[in-house]
């Protein structure tokens, strides 16, 4: 997982968040495509802080866009120009 997203909601908060297994089953071959995202809603701060403090330490950093490197070098400023 490389997000979690907290909205305010009328009757409490929405924690959003893509569910890696699921990720992972989609990947393969012929599987059987499933939405990946949770939400939840929670009528308190500190029920959400609960399940919040479980999901959390799952996060990873985000993987670099392939496209990044090439970005960069392309506006770089070089020292010939």
């Amino acid at each position: 997982m490389d997000r979690v997203t907290i909205e305010p909601a009328e009757n409490g908060f929405i924690l959003r968040y893509d569910d890696d297994k699921v990720r992972m089953e989609n990947s393969k071959p012929n599987a059987r495509w499933k939405d990946p995202e949770v939400r939840k809603v929670y009528p308190d701060e500190a029920s959400m802080m609960q399940d919040l403090s479980t999901i959390l330490p799952t996060l990873k950093p985000r993987a670099e866009d392939d496209y990044s490197e090439a970005f960069n070098e392309a506006v770089k400023v070089h020292d010939d120009d």
